[in-house]
């Protein structure tokens, strides 16, 4: 094989490769390798399913349901008070330099926290 078709073959590879890893990087990043949550209806109307839940049936979990959520949506705020009094207490032990990674740190953390999550629990 000539050093010029070897030179080619190599070339051709490179980009095969960079484009395989360019695709594999694009769909990680993009978010597409996470799995999105149902809505609340989907996840409902799965559940009454699976369940084979009766009218009479279902119409008591939704009851059970709507108490159960709104419990919940307190210790939803309860917990968001709590974890803003910790970060509050945390910048104060920072310095400026730290307080603007600790901003970053707390982004990242948030958008995390916020990836798939229902939107009653927003």
């Amino acid at each position: 094989m000539s050093p010029k078709t070897k030179t080619v073959l190599l070339i051709l590879l490179c980009f095969v490769l960079g484009a395989a890893a360019g695709f594999i990087a694009q769909r990680y990043y993009s978010g597409a390798h996470v799995a999105r949550r149902p809505d609340y209806a989907q996840a409902r109307n799965e559940f009454a399913k699976r369940l084979q839940l009766d009218s009479l049936q279902l119409s008591r979990v939704d009851s059970l349901l709507d108490i159960h959520r709104k419990k919940m949506d307190d210790i939803r705020k309860l917990y968001t008070i709590e974890r803003d009094t910790l970060r509050a207490e945390i910048r104060q032990l920072l310095n400026p330099n730290q307080d603007r990674i600790y901003d970053q740190f707390v982004k990242e953390l948030d958008a995390r926290r916020h990836e798939g999550e229902h939107p009653s629990a927003k």
